[in-house]
């Protein structure tokens, strides 16, 4: 029975074969409130990792997430400044299993071997916004092609 199983599961990899890589097809976006525009942000940089690898870039969003420093209290703001500095310097030190810089249309394509758990961040350098940044966790098994889009906000408008 168990041989049989294997034949059957080895006959349908033939007939629907599951793709070896995976098409991460992005967009950098502006963040609904900003009507002033319909293109995408250019210029973002976006690294794909994968999620169950990098436990500090994870936990140092979960911090950003959780800081109330949008009421203007200075400790807390110093606090989601340090922990942003933080962040991205845990990003350019992990491995990254895919990059790409987005286009003039904020448009992004990033290839990845299949993963259970990817996470997608962009980061920009925007005037006068403290932080510019996206993450997102997409699956990247059993399918050609997955779309991310990333809403890069400064964080205060959330």
């Amino acid at each position: 029975m168990f041989l049989r199983g294997i034949a059957l599961f080895g006959l349908l990899s033939l007939i629907h074969p599951v793709p070896e890589k995976v098409l991460l097809d992005g967009s950098a976006q502006p963040c609904a409130d900003v009507k002033a525009t319909t293109s995408g942000v250019p210029g973002v940089h976006v690294y794909a990792f994968n999620a169950m690898k990098i436990p500090a870039i994870r936990k140092s969003l979960y911090v950003l997430d959780t800081l109330e420093w949008e009421n203007g209290d200075p400790d807390a703001m110093r606090a989601a400044s340090r922990e942003y500095d933080r962040l991205l310097s845990q990003v350019r030190k992990a491995r990254a299993i895919g990059y790409a810089t987005s286009n003039g249309n904020g448009d992004f394509e990033i290839t990845v071997n299949q993963t259970d758990s990817v996470l997608v961040f962009g980061e920009a350098k925007w005037p006068g916004e403290p932080f510019y940044y996206s993450a997102k966790v997409v699956a990247a098994t059993g399918q050609e092609e997955v779309r991310v889009v990333l809403l890069m906000c400064n964080q205060q408008l959330l």
